[in-house]
């Protein structure tokens, strides 16, 4: 942790300076007299000593003293830590790890709990270098040979980097595996196909999966019931195909360059997908700041799955129609995922819900929320009573990508039947990369080929740096809009 100046000394006088007025006015109490006589003590000698006699001080006072008194001896544990203490340091590592549990869960902390999970690992590292730790392995001992600080740092990064490194490795090995087995498969069916069956040439079909969503049409004889009878008529009782895998090896490369920023969530999201036998993604929330590029992402990453997808912005939702209205009304309409199996004639579409935290909280006419939770678990959605056909139907294979800027707005049950996944924000190092996507797009926009615009040269290059130091990708779409603008003024 950042010290005051700099100094570890000078922060425990500090420190001790404020906590002595608070407790002046009870130093006639003689476990309140021995905490302030410690805390005089420090603001004179700032010493491992004197930070450990406060600790003791502390825990025999603790149940009398106001609140607070718990950050006050985690503080004094921080200092002993830094102090080279290997006991304390062993106790700020199960710190640590406790706060990065309870960080792990909300929108803008993931970032901060992976430092608690290195910070934790980085102490309980130190804390190995212990002359008594009775260590009983024939590896060489690790000795203290830097400042505590330096070494937590230094070897949490390592370990935390190497972890990282065999989840990357475990994902590709997983690619690996799952584009063999589709190799071998598909030799199999060959094999055992006759000669005459498949042309000389023709090339090779990828197998896929299909599903019977719903086996009949509810209350069919009534003048309702015929209409939805004759509109679904294609799909009652038809096995419908699921995606089949495509080149994960590839689209994982694509969607790396287009978002290099995104590594992390890439591989996450992939990993996923990786270990089924069709494209489904599990219920997913997408966390980020505002134009950090998450919407587009999840556009980009079903489109390379090749997964059929609607976008629907939520802004505004306010009813529960997602789960569809009966027919009897002249609004009814089948719910959200059977309409878009009805449209692109696939039992595992996508729907992707853009800034899901903006519907309404209104429950006149239901929830968006309430509606959704009835789709996000297999179990429920796999016979769902959708009430435009009346019968039950296996909704099971939707893919469910929600994007939002923060969870506050998101109900419990919503986000316990959801991944919540950090989106990260770009950085200026991901420019040039950026960039020429942006152009890109305003190029496409008005219809023009992208190869008739130039990239940006080195003095527009540097002018976007100055004006966009990283973050929203809208704010670097205006401010290339104007370097363009300024070209067409120039010419």
């Amino acid at each position: 942790m950042p010290f005051l100046a700099g100094d570890i000394r000078q922060d425990m006088q500090a420190f001790a300076e404020r906590l002595m007025p608070r407790l002046r006015k009870r130093a006639n109490h003689v476990h309140f007299a021995a905490v302030l006589n410690c805390l005089e003590q420090l603001t004179v000698s700032p010493s491992a000593d004197e930070v450990r006699a406060l600790t003791d001080s502390l825990e025999e006072a603790a149940p009398r003293l106001p609140d607070g008194v718990q950050s006050w001896r985690l503080r004094c544990r921080i200092y002993l830590a830094h102090l080279s203490d290997h006991r304390a340091a062993l106790a700020l590592a199960r710190d640590a790890v406790l706060m990065a549990l309870a960080m792990q869960s909300y929108s803008r902390e993931p970032a901060t709990a992976l430092k608690m999970v290195k910070a934790a690992l980085g102490w309980l590292f130190f804390a190995t270098s212990d002359p008594e730790y009775a260590y009983l392995g024939r590896e060489v001992r690790v000795t203290s040979r830097a400042e505590a600080a330096i070494m937590v740092d230094h070897y949490g990064g390592l370990l935390v980097e190497f972890v990282e490194q065999q989840a990357h490795e475990a994902l590709l090995t997983a690619i690996a595996d799952e584009e063999t087995a589709r190799g071998k498969l598909a030799a199999s069916e060959t094999a055992n196909t006759p000669s005459d069956s498949i042309p000389m040439g023709s090339p090779g079909v990828a197998m896929s999966t299909s599903v019977v969503i719903f086996s009949h049409v509810g209350n069919a004889n009534t003048g309702e019931g015929k209409k939805v009878a004759k509109e679904l008529e294609g799909l009652t009782g038809r096995a419908l195909p699921l995606v089949p895998m495509p080149d994960l090896q590839a689209a994982r490369a694509a969607l790396r360059a287009e978002f290099p920023y995104a590594a992390d969530v890439i591989d996450d999201v992939l990993r996923d997908v990786a270990v089924r036998s069709h494209v489904q993604i599990r219920p997913t929330i997408l966390v980020g700041s505002p134009g950090c590029g998450k919407s587009r992402f999840a556009t980009r990453l079903l489109k390379v799955l090749n997964l059929p997808h609607d976008l629907i912005p939520c802004g505004g939702v306010s009813d529960g129609s997602f789960a569809g209205t009966p027919r009897r009304w002249s609004t009814g309409e089948p719910s959200l995922p059977m309409a878009l199996i009805t449209r692109y004639k696939a039992a595992g579409p996508g729907a992707i819900l853009d800034e899901i935290e903006k519907v309404g909280t209104s429950r006149h006419n239901g929830q968006v929320h309430d509606a959704l939770l009835a789709f996000l678990e297999r179990e429920t959605a796999s016979r769902f009573h959708d009430p435009y056909v009346q019968a039950p139907c296996d909704l099971s294979y939707v893919t469910w990508l929600m994007t939002a800027n923060s969870l506050e707005g998101l109900s419990a049950p919503l986000r316990d039947r959801c991944r919540v996944v950090p989106f990260p924000e770009p950085g200026r190092e991901h420019l040039p990369i950026l960039a020429r996507q942006v152009m890109s797009d305003i190029l496409a926009e008005q219809g023009l080929d992208c190869r008739w615009g130039s990239s940006l040269d080195g003095i527009e290059i540097e002018a976007v740096m100055k004006a966009w130091p990283g973050g929203s990708l809208r704010k670097l779409r205006r401010v290339i809009e104007v370097i363009l603008a300024s070209r067409d003024v120039r010419h």
